[in-house]
């Protein structure tokens, strides 16, 4: 079975988001009920994607953010849409690629591991928090972020078409604002669950501080 969700969880700016930070007793007691399942003897479950993937997904994404002049384009999606995007020789729009952004990787990976080992699949996880809040608390000052989310692809190409053909992911992928992005992979550990794997594509642009930092 394959899914993705019909929200791309694209969320506001900082500046109007910075009241939905999640609380330091929320944070603390997920830290306890995952520290008490290890102590269970329950395997975690691991969500850092493969480089190849990694690799993949920034081909893909930076191709698409290249060539494709909008989203919602007939004959623009599936496996020869993407053939016509990859081969289009006209000039396409002027987005800038996205860069791995390690952190960016460690954010999805918490989310991809979470839906896998607590059987949820949504942008907003059982504590409430959505990717804005996710990303502050993971350390990503963020000036804009957005995620993606897809569950049952056996490959993020599969996982990128998906996206493709829902429009609201599809304009994150698009979205000229993102400079980076982070990828994670979890597979689940029940054999009842019904996807059995998740993909988290989180994509961010940091606060300009942030950026001269660096």
């Amino acid at each position: 079975m394959r899914r993705s969700p019909p929200s791309a969880g694209l969320v506001p700016a900082a500046s109007t988001y910075r009241h939905a930070r999640p609380l330091a007793g929320r944070a603390a007691a997920f830290a306890a009920g995952l520290a008490l399942a290890a102590s269970a003897g329950l395997v975690p479950v691991s969500a850092h994607a493969h480089e190849r993937d990694v690799a993949e997904a920034a081909a893909l994404i930076n191709t698409i953010r290249a060539k494709l002049d909008a989203c919602g384009h007939e004959g623009m999606l599936g496996d020869a849409g993407m053939q016509r995007v990859a081969h289009k020789t006209h000039p396409g729009p002027n987005r800038p690629p996205v860069a791995f952004n390690p952190r960016l990787a460690t954010i999805a990976a918490g989310h991809a591991r979470a839906m896998a080992e607590q059987n949820f699949f949504d942008h907003v996880d059982p504590q409430g928090k959505t990717v804005g809040a996710r990303a502050t608390e993971g350390g990503y000052r963020w000036k804009v972020v957005g995620e993606n989310l897809a569950a049952g692809q056996d490959s993020i190409g599969e996982a990128v078409r998906g996206w493709l053909l829902s429009t609201s992911h599809c304009k994150n992928l698009v979205d000229d604002r993102f400079t980076e992005f982070g990828l994670a992979k979890a597979h689940s550990t029940d054999p009842l669950d019904p996807y059995g794997v998740y993909w988290v594509l989180v994509m961010g642009k940091p606060q300009i501080t942030d950026i001269a930092s660096r």
